[in-house]
């Protein structure tokens, strides 16, 4: 009985026992995480709150909408498939019209006014469908509002897709390496400023990222598998799946396709016993993943991958009379085919190159990484699966970097699809130069790591100061947009020179705006009859002095630029009323009545 006894005054006298102040209670609680087997759980804890911390900061000062076109049309894809309606486009453009036409097909569905769409690739927008179906957001525009609440979907699906990626960095770190450099390639990558600005930009950037990894995921468990003698299933199980993510890449965005020759240049290296059936089991499969999406293109439009290669033309000759421009020949209606040239994409692309090397590659994260990755590219890593991967991964850059040079860079840095990697390998170099300084003091250590984070994450403080500069406007006005379409019918067709935003703010089947008045009429009169047409500033985009006052005169086919305020319609154009639309008299609405929207 005495030891129950013992244990009774014990707790007796723990009871009455004066309480210690709070702060000296969660300094006990603190220790005892930190000391006790709860110190990761904690740490992890902590990380999960500064992570969140980044995606509220970066979100609420640099996320005003969407404000890059190819978002908005993924929007638009997407809604149309969550109500039943087809993978269609309600972004009408006038190439399509032609190349449908010359096949017997029907150039838009005469009930709605939308397309086939043969441009965008389906994956991303089927995705976003499927989320749209769950969450139902809201399309309706808020009086006043410049974007849709839809608009955060995009987003918040780009920042799970960044999360996603987040782990798999911290996996395949910790599978190539160890732990600290898992763990710091995983912070240079949350305070990476181009991979959170495409995380607000509601393009799939960040999905392809995760594509891209786990193609990479695929490779390595291959190769340690082999290594281990495990059975060839599971090896080929892993090679199928890097096949299949970078087919699934590949039908998001076509220069995902990048990826795999570098892939099936590693497969081959990297497995010489039966190296021809493992390099088939990965053209099989990317095969496989992108069947059904030529099948449909076939049948749809007599066509393999859509009229995307059309795209490829478009930025070439500049600065001579051959000229043409971006978006050209997806907005003419009669196209000849023999006027494009392969020798103008040669010319374009050894032009292109100077910028893919002088400014894309060295930009890529916007930051000192890529030195770092370039030279630890060099060094001779002592894991085998470490040193045979640089190879898939300089090859991947530099095919990637090829391509560019074909199709043009794009306003934004597409190479950021393999900044896990560049952090991955640039981490694990720093470590290596790290050890050899041979610093013996913990807190010079801690200082030396900490200013080489800090030195990498900078563009992220310098984006989130002020002042901000991504407003969508000029030209996008998604309350304009959502008001001149509540004007008119469902079933109504605009046109415009950014029917994209029209499409997606306004929900309406929306005409590309053709550069000559012949194109126009003739669509106009023989194909879809056209309600009204809106003009922004995007019209005036990219023109010179010279080329305005050519418009102006009438020296240049592209029109539009008469109907700016300065000038009126022609007599023997349709549409005669004349509406401005947004307060600073920029945008205006040409429509066939008198509507209550001006100013």
């Amino acid at each position: 009985m005495a030891p129950v006894s013992g244990k009774r005054s014990a707790a007796s006298a723990h009871e009455h026992a004066p309480k210690k102040p709070l702060f000296e209670r969660v300094q006990d609680w603190v220790a005892e995480m930190d000391v006790g087997g709860g110190g990761g759980l904690f740490r992890v804890g902590m990380f999960l709150m500064l992570v969140l911390l980044v995606i509220l900061l970066y979100t609420g000062t640099q996320f005003y909408g969407l404000r890059d076109p190819e978002a908005m049309d993924i929007g638009q894809l997407a809604r149309n498939v969550s109500r039943g309606e087809g993978y269609v486009t309600r972004v009408v453009r006038p190439l399509e019209m032609w190349w449908l036409n010359q096949r017997g097909k029907p150039p838009v569905n005469p009930a709605t006014g939308t397309q086939p769409e043969l441009f965008t690739p389906p994956v991303y927008p089927y995705l976003v469908a499927a989320l749209i179906k769950v969450v139902r957001p809201d399309f309706q525009a808020v009086p006043g509002g410049r974007t849709l609440k839809a608009d955060r979907l995009l987003m918040v699906f780009s920042w799970w897709w960044f999360l996603v990626g987040m782990v798999l960095l911290y996996l395949l770190a910790r599978e190539l390496f160890d732990h600290r450099v898992a763990v710091l390639s995983v912070f240079l990558y949350v305070f990476c400023d181009s991979i959170l600005d495409f995380a607000v930009s509601g393009l799939p950037m960040n999905f392809l990222t995760v594509m891209f990894l786990l193609t990479v995921y695929g490779v390595v468990k291959a190769d340690k598998w082999e290594a281990a003698r495990r059975s060839t299933g599971w090896v080929y199980g892993a090679l199928g799946t890097s096949a299949l993510m970078v087919g699934i890449g590949t039908l998001t965005q076509y220069s995902f396709a990048a990826v795999l020759l570098p892939l099936l240049i590693y497969v081959g290296v990297s497995f010489p016993k039966q190296w021809t059936r493992r390099v088939a089991l990965c053209l099989a499969v990317f095969c496989l993943v992108l069947a059904p999406w030529v099948v449909r293109n076939w049948q749809v439009a007599r066509t393999v991958f859509g009229l995307s290669h059309y795209k490829l033309y478009e930025g070439t000759a500049l600065g001579t009379p051959n000229a043409i421009q971006a978006g050209q020949l997806q907005r003419t209606l009669e196209l000849d085919p023999s006027a494009l040239r392969g020798r103008s994409l040669i010319r374009q692309g050894v032009l292109n190159a100077q910028e893919v090397y002088r400014v894309t590659v060295k930009e890529v994260g916007a930051n000192y990484l890529i030195a770092f990755f370039l030279v630890g590219l060099l060094h001779r890593w002592r894991s085998e699966e470490v040193f045979r991967l640089r190879r898939f991964v300089f090859w991947v850059l530099l095919i990637a970097a090829g391509w560019l040079s074909v199709t043009g860079p794009a306003t934004r840095n597409e190479l950021t699809m393999i900044m896990p990697l560049v952090i991955m390998y640039a981490a694990a170099f720093f470590y290596v130069m790290f050890e050899r300084l041979q610093l013996r003091t913990r807190l010079l250590r801690a200082a030396v790591i900490g200013a080489f984070g800090v030195l990498n994450g900078a563009p992220v403080v310098y984006t989130l100061l002020p002042p901000s500069t991504t407003l969508a406007y000029p030209p996008y006005e998604g309350g304009t947009c959502a008001a001149m379409a509540g004007l008119f019918s469902q079933d109504a067709t605009f046109a415009s020179d950014i029917p994209w935003a029209m499409a997606w703010y306004g929900d309406r089947a929306t005409v590309w705006l053709p550069r000559t008045q012949a194109e126009y009429t003739a669509i106009n009169d023989e194909i879809r009859f056209i309600s009204a047409v809106y003009i922004t500033q995007a019209t005036l985009q990219n023109l010179s002095a010279l080329e305005l006052s050519q418009n102006l005169s009438g020296g240049n086919p592209q029109h539009w630029l008469r109907f700016f305020p300065i000038m009126a319609p022609p007599a023997d154009f349709p549409l005669k009323s004349v509406e401005y639309m947004t307060p600073d008299r920029q945008q205006f609405l040409l429509s066939n009545r008198r509507l209550p929207t001006g100013p």
